[in-house]
């Protein structure tokens, strides 16, 4: 057997373990690296992207970390395979840290074998240095437990959690959408400059042009966000870094329809900043108005709408409605909107879904209704409070949501 044909059975060997048979991406994604390697092909971060991940001419490796977070979830696979599956194998699979391109290495041998531990032992010096393995060794172990029990109040959430897994659990990178608002650039004559203007009504492009079509402005890039998207923000990374999983953030106005099935999305932020994201409550019961602040829910088997409305914010008695529905993606990924009016609720229900506590209540709705707590959901919150300070949160709608159409089951 020549090395070339061992290699690429080991190659096989590898896809069909259960650290790779279930996952197309990293099957596809390491395939392509061996056979790039073999052909001397030099992988840069931008080629890999247009090639596996099917991104084009414009993708920006400072912007988009989708390449080394693949490659970053690979090895760590790869390490799992050796660990257990291929522990035997002749040869491993290596990515060299800050490369591409794999490399076939010979598997390491055990240099102490039974016949030879008496005359290391014998030798002073290998005593010696054994003795002191074994000190630092159990140094280190009660140092880990000291440390492991200093790190468990900082683990916030189990990776099982039903609310959360198929964020904790997933090997797809998960992307933060930030709600932004739209701001257009226009020249003001009174001063000779150009200004960065916004009108609370519009928050497109094209709705500018259909509430103003004879005038010419140009979008700005410099982008703003609200107290809702912001102070929403700690309480979800709180989540994702517990779990080890280092999320990406994007602004919701350059969320385009053609990521939607590479991530496991979050967003954050006003219901006004939904943008393309907005499409997806199609998938739900709701139905929303801007202005006024209305949002309506409809049951499947009944023409019946109720109307839930809200004021607008001030700086005292305030109260908010909260849309929190996570969603089944277009190619299995998860999207999860939690979504206000006002700067008061959207805060406050990120900090409740992140809370044992408080998620708890969610939960056990849950499971009175359904025996069971569902993948995917619809919430509509009401929560009151002082300006932006939440005292009240009340849950009025809880569904379950079927990645079949026409099958939720309604309140």
């Amino acid at each position: 057997m020549t090395l070339e044909t061992e290699q690429n059975h080991l190659l096989e060997k590898i896809l069909k373990s259960n650290e790779f048979s279930h996952s197309t991406i990293y099957q596809t994604y390491l395939t392509y690296l061996v056979e790039s390697s073999r052909k001397g092909k030099d992988l840069k971060e931008t080629v890999i992207a247009m090639e596996v991940f099917g991104k084009d001419a414009s993708f920006n490796p400072a912007e988009d970390t989708i390449v080394r977070s693949h490659t970053y979830t690979l090895r760590k696979k790869l390490e799992s395979y050796y660990f257990h599956e291929g522990q035997d194998d002749k040869y491993r699979l290596r990515i060299p840290k800050g490369h591409y391109n794999t490399k076939f290495v010979p598997a390491s041998t055990n240099l102490y074998h039974p016949n030879n531990w008496m005359s290391m032992v014998s030798h002073k010096v290998y005593f010696v240095l054994t003795l002191v393995l074994l000190c630092s060794l159990a140094l280190m172990t009660a140092y880990n437990l000291i440390l492991r029990k200093n790190l468990n109040q900082y683990h916030c959430i189990e990776n099982n959690n039903p609310i959360w897994k198929e964020y904790l659990q997933s090997d797809l990178p998960i992307m933060i959408v930030v709600g932004d608002h739209f701001f257009f650039n226009d020249f003001i004559d009174k001063y000779q400059d150009t200004f960065s203007l916004r009108n609370a009504a519009i928050n497109t492009m094209e709705d500018f042009r259909a509430a103003y079509p004879n005038v010419r402005v140009t979008e700005s890039q410099e982008p703003y966000f609200p107290y809702h998207s912001i102070w929403s923000i700690p309480p979800i990374l709180r989540i994702l870094y517990s779990a080890n999983k280092a999320p990406i953030l994007r602004k919701s106005s350059d969320v385009g329809p053609q990521i939607l099935d590479e991530y496991n999305i979050i967003f954050l932020g006003s219901i006004k900043t939904l943008y393309k994201l907005k499409h997806t409550l199609l998938k739900s019961h709701f139905q929303y108005e801007v202005a006024p602040h209305r949002v309506f829910y409809t049951k499947d088997d009944t023409s019946e709408t109720r109307v839930f409305e809200t004021s607008l914010h001030s700086s005292g008695p305030n109260e908010d409605l909260v849309l929190a529905l996570k969603l089944p993606g277009p190619d299995n990924n998860s999207i999860f909107i939690i979504a206000s009016y006002h700067s008061l609720g959207a805060p406050e229900i990120a900090q409740y879904l992140a809370t044992t506590a408080k998620r708890r209540e969610l939960e056990q709705k849950f499971l009175e209704k359904f025996n069971h707590i569902p993948p995917y959901f619809e919430v509509l919150f009401r929560v009151t409070g002082i300006d932006k300070t939440a005292y009240n949160t009340e849950i009025l709608i809880y569904n379950e949501i079927i990645r079949y159409p026409h099958n939720s089951h309604d309140e």
